[in-house]
Parts: structure tokens; sequence; C-alpha cells
């Protein structure tokens, strides 16, 4: 009994101690957790019995568990919204609204690599000229520049000077600020009656040529011939099959077609450098020889025409419907007078030529065109004449009528 007391009695200590109320023996674990749990969960419960003791304890710890953790969400939530930042403002009057064909640097700015100006590509030096291609705004609403080379930049009045391109009156051929493009068919089939680069090879893979690429009927039967021995569709045409097959290079019956002299002169430069490019892409097929119906690479011949039609195409223009490809084609063989009759180059006075004209010729004995040559200036003129593309006195021995002058560059 002594003893039962004494337990007791350190018991109602340890209690009184710990801020507890003493309880019975029985329920002495279950105040325990509920003191526990109330201390954890700051919510008051009264208890009964073990199970429901314990069910409320559980409940509260979760409720208390739940609510905070939408109190946290909230508050970070609400930090999110303050941390958010502010939409930039765009003035758009300090941009560009309509798109320009040529722009200038006014000092040194980056170029970027993307639409939303965030990845830097270069730096523009100060007075820097671009073609531009497009203008848009990027997801910031700031408008922005792509230019030709692919590079982005932003648009701001304050950096750029809009300047005005090179360009003809309207109703003469528009100068073209980007490489002229192919006009006509690429790859075409070679038949009776063509002339050009892609006859003059089969000829003379052939063994028909004799001096002139036309595609004759001696060269018709040869093709035939070739064809039925190679086990190929018999047609005495070169398409790209036979024309592979013949050892004339796959990609080359597509090249010669689609080869056009590259732009010798920017948008933003004057009349003078759009002549120059003329002339320097003459000059590059200076010694090939004279071959009818040919205007491609600088590595072969020309006739007259087709010296011209590239030396254009170099400078910005391109005389649709005269083209490097349809003059290889029948009804093309005199391009020169096409060229004359064509309303799109401003005809002027013999007395006023100018370097960078184009000097037409009558046959003699006729007042047909069947000639054209470059003037360079001092009476002399480049000229794809037989046997070969020369420099020439505008006036001599083989032609000496001249029809007329006509200025591609005003």
């Amino acid at each position: 009994m002594k003893k039962e007391k004494i337990i007791f009695s350190a018991a109602l200590l340890a209690c009184l101690s710990l801020g507890v109320q003493p309880a019975l023996a029985d329920t002495t674990a279950t105040t325990a957790t509920t003191t526990a749990t109330t201390s954890t969960t700051a919510t008051t419960s009264t208890t009964t019995t073990n199970g429901t003791t314990a069910a409320t304890g559980t409940t509260a710890a979760t409720n208390a568990t739940t609510s905070n953790k939408q109190s946290s969400a909230a508050s970070t939530s609400s930090s999110a919204k303050k941390a958010a930042p502010a939409k930039v403002k765009v003035n758009l009057k300090d941009y560009l609204t309509a798109k320009p064909t040529v722009v200038r640097t006014k000092r040194a700015l980056t170029l970027y690599s993307n639409l939303s100006l965030t990845k830097k590509s270069t730096t523009a030096a100060k007075k820097s000229y671009y073609l531009v291609s497009s203008l848009k705004k990027n997801s910031a609403g700031i408008p922005v520049l792509k230019l030709h080379n692919g590079k982005y930049l932003a648009a701001k009045k304050s950096d750029l000077t809009i300047v005005k391109p090179y360009q003809n009156p309207k109703q003469y051929h528009q100068i073209h600020y980007t490489q002229v493009k192919p006009y006509g068919q690429v790859g075409y089939t070679v038949k009776r009656g063509y002339e050009g680069i892609k006859t003059y090879l089969i000829m003379k893979r052939l063994g028909t040529y004799n001096g002139y690429n036309y595609y004759n009927t001696a060269t018709w039967y040869a093709v035939r011939r070739f064809q039925a021995s190679h086990h190929l569709k018999v047609t005495g045409n070169v398409d790209q099959k036979t024309w592979t097959k013949l050892g004339l290079g796959t990609k080359l019956f597509k090249q010669i077609d689609s080869y056009t002299a590259p732009l010798g002169a920017q948008a933003w430069q004057g009349r003078k450098a759009h002549i120059e490019a003329m002339i320097k892409q003459a000059y590059k097929y200076l010694g090939h020889p004279y071959l009818v119906g040919s205007s491609s690479m600088t590595r072969y011949g020309t006739d007259c025409s087709g010296l011209v039609i590239q030396s254009l195409y170099a400078g910005g223009i391109s005389p649709v419907p005269v083209s490097a490809i349809g003059h290889a084609h029948p009804g093309n063989e005199w391009n020169s007078r096409n060229l004359w009759a064509d309303k799109k180059l401003k005809r002027v006075s013999y007395a006023s030529r100018q370097r960078g004209d184009l000097v037409f010729y009558y046959q003699p004995g006729t007042r047909t065109i069947w000639h054209v040559a470059i003037y360079l200036g001092h009476n002399m003129v480049i000229e794809s004449w037989p046997p070969r593309i020369m420099v020439q006195p505008i006036v001599n021995g083989q032609r000496n009528i001249v029809a007329g002058i006509k200025r591609p560059f005003l």
C-alpha cells in the first residue's frame, strides 16, 4: 500500500511539473496523446474515450495541415504576382511603321539572330547599309526589321536613316535588288531546232559539231542511235536520262539553264555602280567563243544578245520576256531584234551615247536588226561576234551601220 502511494505521488508531481491535469490510470496514455496533438495543432478537444480522442486529434491535424498548405500557396501566389515584371510599354511613335527598302545605321547597332531580339549576332558599324526583307512586331510589341542577310534589327527611328534605292522610272525595266531568278523551264529537253550551251555540249560529245551549235538532223539521228545502243527510249531528244548517259554530268543539265549572273551592284548604289556591274560581267566572257543561242556560265561562250542578257542581270535588269533560258529555244534566234523592239528600254540619240548603253546594228542592205553590243565609251564596244567575245571599235568593217542606241540604266 505504501509502495502504491509513493508511485501515485511521483506521477502526480510529474503531471504538475508538465502542466497537465491528473487523470485516472486507465486514461493516462490517451490524455498524453491528446495533449501532444493539442500542442501541435493548437486545437482543444475533450477526451472521452480512446477512439474518440484519436479521431478528433487526427482530424484537427489534417485540417491544420491543409489550412497551412492553402495559406502557403496563397502567400506564394501573392508573392509571384508582386514579383512579375510589368509589361514594357512600347511607344510606336519611336519606330518605323512602313517597311523601308534600304536603311543606313546612324550609329553602331547590335544585330540579332531572332525576332525577339534576345540572341546577339553581330554589330553593325555606323553608316552601314542594309536591304530590308520585312517589318514585323515581336512578342513584346517592338517593331523589328528582318534584313536580307537574315539578321534582325529594332526599327527605331532614332537609330536608322531610310535610304531611297536606285531605280528606273516605272515605264522602263525595273532594277532588281536581289539576284535575278531564272525565267523559263530549268531542265528543259533539248530537241531539233534548239541552240545554246546544252546543244553545243551534246554535239561535241556525239561528234556532230561543225562550228555551229544548232541541233540539226544529223545530231537528232546520232542521239537516236545512242539511245538505242544504251537501252533508252528512242526519241532523238535529249532529256535528263539521255544527258546523264552521255556522260555530260547529271547536275549540269539544270545548272546551265538556271545560271543568272550574280548581282554586281547594291540597291543603295547609284546608276554608275549598276552600269559598271554590267560591264564587269561582260568582261568575264572575254575571249570565249561566239556560240549561237548561248547565255549561261562565264566558262562558256555566248552570242551577241546572250552576252547582253547576262550582263544586264549583273546590273539588276531582267529584260523579260527575253531570257537566258528562252534564248536557246527556237524562235529566239534573233533576240537582238526583240531587245530593239522592247519599249522598256529607252531609246536615246547616237550623239548622246554613254558608257553602258546598248548599240544596235542593221544588217547591210536592209533595215533588219542583226547585232547588239555594249558601249564602253570612247567609241569602243564589248561584243560577241564570230569567232569570239572581244572589244572592238563601235564601227568597223564587219558591222558598221548603227541602227540606234538604247539605255537600260536611267
